[in-house]
């Protein structure tokens, strides 16, 4: 065995994971306001917020304002609207943190997932806005 075969055999032994770690959640402008971690693989998506105002909070969707009331998180794909997994609703603390975990039970990783988002809703669910936006695509 060659070295440059022994060298390609160690690299493909290595275990590659799903997605990277700390992925950046950012807001319209492009402000960070945390991290996601997940592994696809697994089914494991952990969201890691700062700077998430409490609620009731007024949001600017560039063209009107709406009082939201509650956060929600998604993993969802943006070539097909149908693909999308409901991670878990976000309270912030009074220190604008939030944290959620969220354990899907198998590998989503081949289902086209490209983006995990924090949509604020109005009280009646009629408004929503993604505050949050975190690419998983390279």
């Amino acid at each position: 065995m060659t070295r440059s075969t022994l060298l390609l055999a160690m690299v493909l032994a290595l275990p590659v994971p799903a997605r990277a770690a700390g992925i950046p959640l950012l807001d319209a402008g492009g402000g960070s306001h945390g991290s996601v971690s997940l592994n696809l693989g697994r089914g494991l998506v952990t969201l890691k917020i700062t700077s998430l105002a409490p609620l009731p909070v007024d949001v600017s969707t560039g063209t009107e304002t709406f009082t939201a009331h509650l956060y929600k998180a998604y993993l969802s794909s943006s070539a097909d609207a149908a693909v999308e997994i409901f991670l878990g609703d976000v309270y912030p603390s009074s220190k604008q943190r939030a944290k959620l975990k969220a354990a899907l039970g198998g590998d989503v990783s081949r289902m086209g997932f490209d983006r995990v988002t924090v949509t604020a809703f109005s009280k009646d669910g009629l408004e929503s806005f993604d505050v949050l936006t975190a690419s998983l695509a390279p």
